[in-house]
């Protein structure tokens, strides 16, 4: 699962991709492999009504013409975790379909875009898409791929990340503003799994919920 607005990761900062990779043909299904049914997967982002008109504007929001919708991603598979060692064991994972060039980009971070007025304080899900206008990006409910990157702590062999959260601007430096997974400084080797970091302020949180007092340096 993904971190929450406090996400360090999440940077306002967009950049475009530095290496093309080659995609082979996308599956005709509507869905990727794995995906869980409760969740509305998307091939688009999904907007708030009450985003106020000036914010979907600023961030291009809504893009004339729209921006091409998206479609299972043939870079990523969704796995489940078996390895009792792994934090995350018995629930899913984001692995590499192929080998990923550094600095990269995977796929757009796909879900709910609204402001502070439509917040789900529960989500586990939620990512900052511009901080100065309050504007998130939650996948809790509906997303695509994305949303099932694990955090590296704990996961045997990850001493950092491998893949991070930034955002980027769709069809130009005027189009649409989105949050993307992208691959780290290192190349990523197919069957990879692929870890962020949520962040300590997540993982601070997580720990008051649960009664400890501080986490360390993690």
């Amino acid at each position: 699962m993904p971190p929450n607005p406090s996400n360090p990761n999440s940077s306002r900062e967009t950049k475009q991709p530095k290496q093309s990779i080659h995609r082979p043909p996308s599956s005709a299904s509507k869905h990727p492999t794995n995906w869980p049914p409760e969740i509305k997967y998307l091939t688009r982002p999904q907007l708030s009504k009450r985003l106020p008109t000036p914010t979907v504007s600023q961030l291009c929001l809504l893009p004339t013409p729209p921006s091409p919708a998206s479609h299972p991603s043939p870079l990523v598979k969704i796995r489940k975790i078996t390895s009792p060692a792994h934090p995350a064991n018995g629930q899913f994972g984001l692995f590499a379909a192929t080998a990923l060039p550094a600095k990269s980009i995977i796929l757009d971070y796909l879900g709910y875009v609204h402001d502070p007025s439509d917040l789900d304080e529960t989500s586990d899900y939620d990512l900052s898409l511009d901080p100065e206008l309050g504007v998130g990006v939650d996948a809790s409910k509906m997303g695509n791929e994305a949303r099932m990157v694990n955090d590296y702590r704990g996961v045997p062999g990850f001493e950092r990340p491998n893949v991070v959260f930034e955002t980027r601007r769709v069809g130009g430096n005027t189009g649409e503003l989105r949050m993307a997974l992208w691959v780290g400084s290192k190349d990523i080797k197919k069957g990879t799994e692929l870890c962020v970091s949520y962040g300590k302020g997540f993982w601070q949180e997580r720990m008051k919920e649960s009664g400890v007092e501080s986490i360390g340096e993690v």
